[in-house]
């Protein structure tokens, strides 16, 4: 149903589009897979589904011959589109099937650690490679059965998820959420509490509890915050009372709002009742769901010329759960503008420094804006006083929130931009979305590197 629903958007893509962009962008994922398909059909490892992979390989060849045809011709047929499309459809449920084969055979070469089976497997990578679990379990398996550090593969892997989790733990240090658990208080210290609270510090998110005159309690969230925040609620221990919801919990906070969140109810009214809590949470919605249809702006001046330093799936910072992010190489002090519209949330333009460490991340100036379907905007490398935006204002498509720089973890003079959401799997860490952004070339759903744009 999903992929269905995906091929009735490339469709009207297709038609608002200019070919080159839409033709290619539609293959090219399909094209990288194909490279790691064709070789592990030559692998032992593979030859128990070995047709299947050529299958896969035949038809997609088919299919370029088709979008050739289709990219020449003069006139653009509706039924010879439609033939493209269906077949397109059909790849990616062949891809699919091939991809789940393959995580079984990494999980199968892992559990019976057979080591020729997975080297081939890891020679010829494919998408489950790039899921964090998957990859944390290879990486686990290459530690213990190779001492001797041999694959060359697997090395980059772990380079990566050493700095992605140095990248995380600064990240979570800064947002001052979810690893600091705090205590839930009683009704009568919240105001007490809130003098106190900054936007964005652990005490800006308070969970408070009283009893409800029954012998049970009842909670109640309060996030001080001008952003969404999901939060998160378990028990150490629960004596002779039952919880009104599943634990942990994990809820959605909408920002300067409070809401009863759980209930205890006593078990037995004989017995004493009693527990122990705490909470933490993140900034953003684990519950939101994009709006796969909306059309982005590129967040720059009418008329002018853009280059993409890093795509999705980039070879440096933009993978596992980054890899739907876009970085624009454009000089200190180009004005950015919205590239949709929402609430300023966060804000930040004190910073001056900059680098290539992790530990660098902290200094980032940015521009944050929550969109009505609860993912946010990220605006990030800001110059110092570049975040025009302030929390709290309401922006529109096409205004000014900042002028780029090169503070925080950055290479270079560049912004970084992205759509995301609370990983709805981790709840504690973001995951960025892939969107569609419009050009003065077309609809671009694929960034790559090396890539031009012009700024409609």
């Amino acid at each position: 149903m999903r992929i269905g629903f995906l091929f009735f958007i490339y469709y009207g893509v297709l038609i608002a589009s200019s070919k080159p962009v839409v033709f290619n962008a539609l293959v090219e994922p399909l094209q990288k897979s194909s490279v790691s398909i064709e070789k592990l059909s030559q692998k032992t490892v593979m030859e128990p589904n070995k047709q299947i992979l050529i299958n896969f390989l035949n038809a997609f060849e088919r299919t370029l011959i088709l979008r050739e045809e289709l990219y020449c011709a003069k006139n653009l047929e509706h039924e010879r589109l439609n033939t493209y499309l269906k077949e397109l459809r059909e790849l990616l449920h062949a891809k699919e099937k091939i991809d789940a084969l393959y995580r079984k055979s990494l999980n199968k070469a892992m559990a019976e650690s057979d080591k020729k089976s997975f080297e081939d497997l890891i020679s010829a990578p494919l998408d489950p490679l790039d899921h964090p679990r998957i990859r944390s379990e290879v990486i686990a398996f290459y530690q213990k059965n190779y001492p001797h550090h041999s694959i060359k593969s697997i090395e980059a892997m772990c380079d990566e998820q050493v700095l992605e989790q140095k990248s995380i733990q600064i990240a979570v240090e800064q947002e001052q959420a979810y690893e600091e658990h705090l205590r839930v208080v009683r009704r009568s210290e919240v105001s007490g509490m809130k003098k106190i609270a900054k936007i964005g510090f652990r005490n800006s998110v308070i969970l408070s509890a009283e009893s409800n005159g029954i012998g049970g309690f009842e909670f109640e969230a309060e996030n001080l915050n001008p952003y969404t925040v999901t939060m998160s609620i378990d028990f150490e221990s629960l004596t002779n009372l039952k919880a009104s919801g599943n634990l942990p919990l994990f809820i959605e906070v909408p920002g300067r709002s409070k809401k009863r969140v759980l209930e205890l109810s006593r078990i037995s009214s004989a017995l004493g009742a009693d527990y122990r809590s705490s909470y933490g949470w993140v900034r953003g919605s684990a519950f939101a769901v994009h709006q796969d249809l909306y059309l982005y702006k590129l967040p720059f001046h009418q008329g002018s010329n853009v280059r993409v330093s890093q795509g999705y799936h980039g070879e440096t910072s933009h993978k596992g759960l980054s890899a739907y992010a876009v970085d624009f190489s454009v000089p200190v002090g180009t004005p950015i503008y919205a590239a949709r519209e929402g609430i300023v949330v966060g804000a930040e333009g004190n910073n001056n420094s900059g680098g290539t460490s992790p530990e660098y991340r902290q200094y980032a100036n940015y521009v944050i804006i929550e969109h009505s379907d609860g993912t946010m905007g990220n605006y990030y490398h800001l110059k110092q006083e570049g975040a025009v935006a302030v929390i709290g204002q309401k922006v529109s498509k096409g205004d000014l929130i900042g002028y780029s720089g090169n503070t925080g973890y950055s290479s270079g003079p560049h912004l970084h931009f992205s759509v995301s959401k609370v990983d709805p799997i981790s709840m504690r860490r973001t995951i960025n979305l892939p969107i569609k952004i419009q050009t003065a070339e077309g609809i671009v759903i694929l960034p790559r590197k090396g890539d031009r744009y012009a700024v409609q």
